[in-house]
């Protein structure tokens, strides 16, 4: 069985103490002896850390939410708490699947100037990109008049819509991108903070191209139903985190998410 340092060591969220590295606060005394003596907690470990925090304090706000106005009309409200809420649901279901891009960024960005900073702008980049989406689903929403009598059928036929999407090329590619982390491979700028910029922005729009149709759809559900909001949130994670599915099992998922729809506007 492998050894607790070893595991964190292959995970990358450990490494041999250096001298000059962290605070001894950050330091790991493992209950196994190892040439290297103690360890440290390394960037990706930190970087992953704070994802974890953010992302545990937003599922509570948008748990707290959805009871707060479980009952009430169908709607999104005002623009400005419509934003608020969009984007803090955003932390809770989209930023744990930029885990692995922050980790890698981290990693890179070890040793120069403000990284951990340059690090929180990739995530804050990456969240404005899903903000300006959701704002933009939120002017289509209003200007084709919804909430509809039927919007059931509206949110049911969205999901269908989602799984089908699914099966087309420019999701396929553009989750391809996010798995391979597409964002870091192209030409990044010297600074930092751009470069964090940069490939928050390639990143955001990759990762919408993957899940547009799963969140439109939970636009249109309703972002009061917690139900919803946490399949889509496992459906996305799947999409970018699990490993490729064969085509067979890829359409079976996909038709799994189509059948989902038709059950919730039946249901509804």
């Amino acid at each position: 069985m492998m050894s607790l340092n070893r595991l964190l060591s292959t995970a990358g969220l450990v490494r041999p103490a250096r001298r000059r590295g962290f605070c001894p606060a950050c330091r790991l005394h493992l209950m196994e002896d190892t040439p290297q003596g103690a360890s440290e907690f390394a960037t990706p470990a930190l970087a992953l850390a704070g994802i974890l925090v953010v992302a545990g304090g937003a599922w509570v706000f948008t748990i707290d939410q959805a009871q707060a106005m479980s009952g009430m009309a169908m709607g999104l409200g005002s623009l400005d708490s419509f934003a608020v809420t969009w984007i803090v649901m955003m932390a809770a279901m989209m930023l744990p699947t930029a885990i692995p891009l922050i980790l890698e960024f981290a990693r890179r960005s070890e040793g120069r100037r403000a990284w951990p900073v340059a690090t929180a702008v990739l995530a804050l980049t990456y969240l404005a990109v899903w903000l300006a989406f959701g704002l933009v689903c939120y002017g289509a929403y209003v200007a084709i008049g919804m909430p509809w009598p039927n919007q059931a059928w509206a949110g049911g036929l969205a999901l269908v819509l989602a799984g089908l999407y699914a099966l087309t090329p420019i999701k396929r590619a553009s989750q391809a991108q996010c798995r391979e982390l597409c964002a870091l491979h192209g030409p990044l700028p010297f600074n930092l903070m751009r470069s964090a910029v940069t490939a928050g922005v390639r990143y955001g729009l990759s990762c919408v191209g993957c899940s547009a149709g799963l969140m439109i759809a939970m636009v249109l559900i309703g972002m009061a139903n917690l139900l919803a909001a946490v399949v889509l949130a496992v459906v996305v994670l799947i999409y970018k985190l699990a490993p490729p599915l064969p085509w067979r099992q890829d359409l079976v998922f996909s038709l799994g998410v189509a059948a989902a729809g038709v059950a919730y506007a039946v249901l509804s």
